[in-house]
């Protein structure tokens, strides 16, 4: 089963999966692993996405983000691909949408799981040292060594259950607990082992002939009514700190963009706009530019990893970001993608993503911090983030 955005395969015949390692990469095909190519990561995806008959959708893993700067990196836990992709054919796909209304449906949302039994802090990393982790980075603000920083939280814990009907079934619970544009279920289990899923709002970048577009979430409230929609929207907009981060991602997004754009021609669309969603609102902003070429290759290198949940400059937040997490993020905060047949693209955000992997079930959730961050803010904002998975799986937060 596979899910991206409005579209869902539920079926892959003679699907051709493809595998990068590193500067190495494979494809699976009839059941058997061959080595495909070398080269440099975002080539060979380019390779594998131009030259491969289908449609194509998968995952590019953060961690790509060393082939983009040189800095020391964490400890990789987790021992991902950094970036799966399967082909698959259009007339294969179907409607997400006509699916929700299906028979089929109600019978995956309606599925009682057995019962999560949590012991202790489901967080790895617990209050006090996410709080130090937040005066960390503004220590490093007031030096001058960043401007601003995202950083993360793992939440991970046995999961009871483990089929590919059950684990869609609590996709479908945490799509429900809050409907996104860009909902995503990857299951690689049989071949890979791990099933990947992603309950993202951000577009990273959507590619359409030679207009490009990203609309960066930077600026967060929890939703506790629907009756508080109008206050909490309002607060968050005059909020001085919310609206300097998005500002500062914004043009972020635009110099990137810049790097691949012909002159002149990024554009901010929307500044701080709102969006609602069932669990909290987020403060959107959205910049467009026109390609100089269409190059895969050159547009992931100019823009990945996505700076909305990196920081400012990238390089010196990522250093940062290595550094307070210590564990290496995987496929959260990198990108998950559909092609087309005509390499027009769309990627999320991955974030509000959770992974199955050996039994355990793997959930992240982040925040940007300025120096005007209230510690205590930022670790109750990381509550709110994973307040709607908590909710698929039937427990509180």
């Amino acid at each position: 089963m596979f899910v991206f955005g409005n579209y869902i395969w539920q079926k892959r015949n003679r699907s051709k999966i493809f595998i990068l390692q590193g500067e190495e990469s494979f494809v699976i095909e009839n059941s058997r692993k061959l080595k495909y190519k070398k080269g440099h990561p975002f080539s060979l995806i380019k390779s594998f996405v131009k030259n491969e008959e289908g449609e194509k959708t998968g995952f590019i893993s953060y961690n790509l983000s060393r082939f983009v700067e040189s800095f020391p990196v964490g400890y990789d836990d987790l021992n991902l691909p950094d970036a799966v992709f399967i082909a698959l054919k259009r007339e294969e796909r179907e409607n997400f949408e006509d699916f929700i209304r299906s028979e089929n449906f109600f019978e995956q949302k309606n599925r009682k799981p057995e019962k999560v039994k949590l012991t202790g802090d489901i967080f790895e990393e617990g209050k006090n040292d996410f709080i130090e982790g937040v005066r960390y980075v503004r220590r490093k603000i007031f030096d001058g060594d960043v401007y601003q920083v995202n950083i993360a939280r793992r939440i991970s814990f046995e999961l009871p259950y483990y089929s590919t009907d059950e684990i869609f079934s609590l996709f479908l619970r945490y799509f429900f607990a809050q409907k996104v544009n860009y909902p995503a279920f990857f299951d690689f289990s049989s071949e890979l082992g791990f099933v990947i899923a992603s309950g993202s709002p951000e577009l990273f970048l959507e590619k359409k002939g030679d207009t490009i577009r990203s609309c960066p979430i930077k600026g967060t409230r929890r939703l506790f009514s629907i009756s508080d929609v109008e206050r909490v929207s309002a607060e968050l907009v005059a909020d001085e700190k919310e609206r300097a981060e998005n500002l500062m991602i914004v043009d972020m997004v635009r110099n990137d963009l810049g790097k691949i754009c012909h002159p002149g021609k990024v554009k901010v669309k929307r500044l701080f706009d709102v969006e609602v969603y069932s669990t909290l609102v987020h403060l959107v902003s959205e910049v467009e530019g026109e390609l100089m070429k269409e190059c895969l290759e050159d547009i992931l290198f100019a823009t990945f990893p996505p700076a909305s949940v990196t920081g400012a400059p990238k390089k010196s937040a990522m250093e940062i970001i290595e550094f307070v997490e210590r564990k290496r993020r995987g496929p959260y905060c990198g990108a998950i993608a559909y092609f087309d047949e005509s390499n027009n693209f769309t990627m999320s955000v991955a974030i509000r993503i959770f992974l199955l992997k050996d039994k355990k079930i793997f959930y992240w959730t982040g925040c940007g911090i300025t120096y005007d961050s209230d510690p205590l803010r930022e670790y109750e904002e990381s509550l709110t983030k994973s307040v709607a998975f908590a909710k698929a799986l039937g427990f509180e937060i």
